[in-house]
């Protein structure tokens, strides 16, 4: 599904294969919305809800400072610095629910650092740090206390993904519903899986997780948590035969799973773009002419899939995959006029997706793609050239970012597509 904030690790940062589809009739652009500069000198939009409230990170004016989390109600502005946990100790905003939770993560004056929640009712309050799991007496024996928590997603009521960190560097996924410092443990204790996604689809009142968890010979295990009622069950996805193993990047309303899987080649390892239509299902697999490598990289909520392929210049390509029961249907998603390479960063509901190209004069350019007109880039600032996006909304409305002005600053800024 489209996140609003993800982190996860990933096995291989790979190349596949591509078809040449993609070009169309030509869209009107839009154009950047900048938020101002209250948080700061140089800046950036981290993520914009589909009522296009935006929070983002600012670097201070003094040099000695900490950079400065934002929140601002509109796509311009005024941006209002979000206040930390512990004055003198850094913070930072990554997502924006729906329903207005802010997550981000604070350090507290041991310079320990938490996932927090701030709201954007209440924008100057201070936020809410995040609870590691407490220790345990008897399962398991005598566990100490957790002493961390790190942010990895943001489901669009504002439930929280994170790991909760043990002082010896073990890992475990937990949940916290919106604006909750109180975790509820999703995976085993200190078993290091790694939570990629949460949907927005409620089962006993709690939503649903993807994780990679550690396999045979420290391969990654594709795995989903549901609630039954009491507790997380978790459910191990399949691999498909011959698969040296398989990873998840994320997951939609629908239990619907995108992830790729690695299988060994003649000519070294092919990884595949692989979808899983239920936790208990096989996977459906994209193949590409040549056998050709790819890897996916999101999943929307109609089960619409965007991931990359190598082409055959070298450069990685973009793609869309709208039928994952048929690698014929994979469209190529083509950079702009002039360059030859594409950086993809969101795929939205409405199947529009954000990504980063070069333009005509070679300038890093944000633009977007919505399967019908050709690749368009977003019209940058008055006097600025190059611009990066970050992603896009749920909605597919609205793309966020960072673009330069006719000073060479980095501002926040966001564009309401046509």
């Amino acid at each position: 599904m489209p996140r609003y904030f993800k982190t996860s690790i990933t096995a291989l940062t790979l190349l596949g294969a591509s078809l040449l589809y993609g070009y169309g009739v030509t869209a009107s652009a839009a154009t950047y919305v900048d938020s101002g500069s209250a948080a700061g000198a140089q800046c950036s939009t981290s993520s914009v809800n589909d009522s296009a409230q935006a929070v983002g990170n600012c670097s201070s004016a003094t040099v000695s400072a900490n950079s400065n989390p934002w929140y601002a109600a509109s796509l311009s502005g005024p941006q209002q610095v979000l206040p930390p946990l512990v004055n003198g100790q850094p913070c930072s905003v990554e997502a924006i629910a729906n329903s207005g939770w802010m997550l981000g993560s604070c350090a507290n004056a041991a310079n320990l650092s938490f996932a927090v929640f701030w709201n954007a009712a209440t924008p100057s309050g201070l936020p809410t740090a995040t609870s590691p799991l407490p220790g345990t007496l008897l399962f398991p024996l005598l566990r100490p206390a957790d002493v961390q928590t790190v942010p990895t997603a943001l489901n669009p009521l504002g439930a929280a993904l994170a790991q909760s960190i043990s002082a010896t560097l073990q890992a475990t996924v937990v949940l916290y519903t919106p604006g909750n410092a109180t975790p509820q443990r999703v995976s085993s204790y200190g078993d290091n899986c790694a939570g990629v996604d949460v949907n927005n689809t409620l089962i006993n009142g709690y939503p649903s997780v993807v994780m990679n968890c550690p396999g045979a010979n420290a391969t990654p295990k594709p795995t989903v948590a549901t609630w039954n009622g009491s507790s997380y069950v978790l459910t191990a996805l399949a691999s498909p035969s011959g698969a040296s193993y398989c990873w998840a990047v994320g997951m939609n309303d629908q239990l619907q799973v995108v992830g790729t899987c690695v299988f060994s080649g003649a000519t070294g390892d092919v990884p595949q773009t692989a979808f899983w239509g239920t936790p208990s299902s096989a996977p459906l697999l994209l193949t590409m002419p040549l056998n050709a490598q790819n890897y996916a990289v999101s999943i929307n909520n109609p089960g619409h899939i965007l991931a990359y392929g190598r082409d055959p210049s070298g450069f990685e390509k973009a793609l869309f995959w709208p039928d994952p029961t048929n690698s014929f249907s994979v469209q190529s998603i083509q950079p702009l006029p002039g360059s030859a390479q594409t950086n993809a960063v969101g795929l939205a509901d409405n199947d529009t997706v954000a990504l980063n190209s070069f333009d005509a004069n070679q300038y890093p350019s944000g633009a977007y793609w919505d399967g019908v007109n050709s690749t368009v880039a977003i019209t940058p600032l008055l006097g600025g050239r190059m611009s990066r996006l970050e992603g896009i909304t749920r909605s597919g409305a609205i793309v966020y970012g960072t673009a330069t002005d006719s000073t060479l600053n980095y501002r926040a800024v966001g564009a309401t597509l046509p």
